[in-house]
């Protein structure tokens, strides 16, 4: 599918806006002192900080608030932000690692009233900004966005310079068109969504209008040579993850909209190939992404040729893929199957019917009618865990919930109440526990699970503490209370990019809020009263 070209003006900066722009940052600058810094060690026992040195950058999000995160690198402390200011990691979109992070601060002395910064991974300032940017880094460049325009109608309140690319291995600033206001890299090229509203258009809501009428995507390679241009669309890319390497970063998803500003149907770019697919529906993982064609839906792998192969096709919808496996959920249309996914065996040709199938970040797990419970690694299908559980009486129903290495938790449901009345948690090398949900019901109000590790699942437990408190107990497969009487806890994904060692979550006890491990130990912690309130509320982040 080719669109039409749709004539962009300038499609690269003059030398006097580039040279405007590159003096509202200050490239590959010494290190310089943060405003404001106090770092502070938290951790009550120092022996135990031996398990977060291993290097990664981390943030420990402040207790109740937006602002205020400290930032880690290992076990050293770089930056505690004040209340006021908004830090977060930029990881590569190419590897899903964190090598650098952001942060944004007020300083009343510029027009803007927020300035930005780029870190790295040893605390020392790389870029500074003279407005507040949103940054994302596809391997060396360095795409920033004015955060204002990704909340309120960016196609309406664009400047020059609200969109930017910079590459850090060389800080040069790239060719970007004067009305962008995002961009995407794929390969070598980098992709911008623009909006050419008419100088003489009045805008009829006070919100801002859609003008979807006036969108278009151009792609351009490093030097702004225009390769591809399509009217009516907008913009977004394939990004990796840390547990999914092999996400298609060199193709764009472009979406297309109708002349009555009414959606269409979403299509695939290649810019360093020139391949174009129609009919995108979603990614499917591993590499792989669904199409709709001539009334079936196929499974397509972008990355093993050079050009697209379609792997099968089926009637149903394709929701999700491992090497060696698909699973298909039958259209809402059929109501005697709703709900009811397929799972397809591609080597051996064996379907299942399942009561529920899953995914996290780095495993797909499912129950099927038959009883059987697997777990699949996403990226290669190695088969984790395989397993079978009988059904309750009357069972109308059951959910199944992957919880990382190789693990799952299965609740059965004998009512429409959605009341479990049992759940089993099943793991590696045949591991099946079932635990009694009328007996947990007597201690605690709702359980649900935390984490794993290579020998056990935790969940935790949640009941009424002194004065209409809550308390978090964490449990082990067996139903044991390992740590009890925390103000909260959570999970960290097990291979997100502010990811956590294995056994190690975050918790608040006391007036301490940080890292706890399973058996009670704090890794790091400071204390709850460190931040308050994050005054630009940027809840992006």
């Amino acid at each position: 599918m080719k669109r039409s070209v749709l004539r962009i003006g300038c499609a690269a900066l003059s030398l006097s806006v580039t040279a405007g722009l590159l003096a509202s940052c200050s490239l590959l600058p010494p290190a310089s002192p943060w405003p404001s810094s106090t770092p502070t060690q938290g951790t009550e026992d120092p022996a135990a900080a031996a398990s977060l040195d291993d290097g990664k950058l981390r943030i420990l999000y402040s207790n109740g608030s937006n602002g205020g995160n400290t930032v880690l690198c290992g076990n050293t402390v770089l930056y505690q932000a004040a209340s006021s200011e908004t830090v977060y990691l930029v990881p590569d979109t190419l590897t899903g690692t964190a090598r650098y992070y952001l942060r944004q601060w007020s300083d009343p002395s510029v027009s803007t009233g927020r300035l930005s910064a780029l870190y790295d991974r040893g605390g020392k300032e790389v870029l500074t900004f003279d407005r507040a940017y949103d940054a994302v880094l596809t391997g060396s460049l360095l795409v920033l966005t004015v955060p204002e325009q990704m909340a309120y109608a960016p196609y309406n309140n664009r400047a020059t310079g609200d969109c930017r690319v910079i590459d850090l291995a060389t800080g040069e600033e790239l060719a970007v068109p004067e009305n962008a206001y995002a961009c995407a890299v794929a390969g070598d090229y980098l992709a911008f969504a623009v909006c050419n509203v008419p100088e003489d258009y009045v805008q009829e809501d006070e919100w801002g209008d859609d003008l979807t009428v006036y969108r278009a995507v151009q792609v351009q390679d490093r030097q702004g040579e225009v390769v591809y241009q399509a009217e009516l669309s907008g913009l977004s890319s394939f990004y990796a993850s840390s547990s999914d390497s092999s996400a298609p970063t060199d193709w764009l998803v472009l979406s297309h909209y109708n002349e009555d500003g009414t959606i269409g149907a979403d299509s695939l770019y290649n810019p360093t190939t020139g391949e174009e697919l129609n009919n995108y529906q979603q990614y499917t993982g591993a590499g792989t992404v669904s199409l709709y064609n001539d009334g079936r839906y196929q499974l397509v792998d972008l990355l093993s040729t050079e050009q697209s192969e379609v792997l099968c096709e089926y009637d149903q919808p394709i929701r999700y893929y491992v090497p060696g496996a698909a699973v298909t959920e039958p259209e809402v249309s059929a109501p005697e199957t709703a709900g009811r996914y397929l799972f397809h065996d591609l080597l051996t040709g064996e379907e299942k019917e399942l009561y529920d199938v899953n995914t996290d970040d780095a495993t797909l797990a499912l129950y099927a009618m038959d009883g059987t419970v697997r777990v699949f690694n996403l990226q290669t299908g190695v088969l984790l865990t395989d397993t079978t559980i009988d059904p309750v009486e009357n069972q109308v129903r059951a959910h199944v919930y992957p919880e990382g290495n190789g693990w799952a938790w299965i609740e059965q449901d004998d009512n429409d109440n959605y009341d479990a009345a049992a759940i089993h948690v099943c793991g590696p090398d045949g591991t099946h526990k079932t635990l009694d949900p009328a007996k947990l019901s007597e201690t605690y109000n709702y359980y649900s699970p935390l984490l794993s590790t290579a020998d056990d699942l935790y969940f935790y437990g949640c009941y009424n503490g002194p004065g209409n408190s809550w308390l978090y107990d964490i449990l082990d497969s067996d139903g044991d209370v390992v740590v009890s009487s925390l103000r909260s806890c959570t999970g960290y994904y097990a291979n997100s990019v502010n990811g956590l060692p294995e056994g190690v979550f975050a918790a608040v006890k006391g007036f301490r809020s940080g890292w706890m491990d399973v058996n009670g130990q704090w890794l790091y912690s400071e204390s709850i009263f460190a931040s308050a309130t994050d005054e630009m509320d940027n809840y992006y982040f």
